[in-house]
């Protein structure tokens, strides 16, 4: 059993892999390179108001979640921006065991909630309600391309 502590940032390379080796699988399909996704990684965990986590067993970390926390109308939000486990580890509890510990810490912390994105129809999807996350029929996620 491993256990869920706070990201250092030691862990970058780590976490990169970790994040390279669970969307490089089905549905997502993405090809990250090493370096992209450590900045990435970099951009999301390298501010005061970030919050990272990960997953370790035996010294390897399996797992990594990125966030960040602010405060909205009704107090303060735990906001995750990236939440992934290694492929080969998916599917044994790894995630929801992180999920019980970032939900136990925000909710000893007096946050209102933990707020995130992610694909209608995906696996992540049915994840996130499995561990107690509901749809807000509410918002919508909105996003524009950019001309080049």
């Amino acid at each position: 059993m491993g256990t869920v502590r706070h990201y250092q940032p030691a862990d970058l390379a780590a976490c990169g892999a970790v994040f390279c080796s669970a969307f490089a699988c089905e549905p997502w399909n993405e090809q990250w390179s090493q370096e992209n996704v450590e900045t990435r990684i970099a951009e999301l965990t390298g501010t005061a108001l970030s919050l990272g986590y990960v997953y370790e067993e035996r010294g390897q970390i399996l797992g990594f979640a990125a966030g960040r926390t602010v405060t909205y109308l009704y107090g303060k939000e735990y906001v995750i921006d990236e939440f992934c486990i290694s492929a080969e580890m998916q599917g044994k509890g790894i995630g929801s065991a992180m999920m019980r510990q970032i939900t136990a810490e925000m909710t000893d912390a007096g946050f209102a909630g933990i707020v995130l994105n992610t694909t209608k129809g995906y696996p992540s999807e049915r994840f996130y309600l499995k561990n107690g996350f509901v749809q807000n029929e509410a918002m919508i996620t909105m996003y524009r391309t950019l001309d080049k």
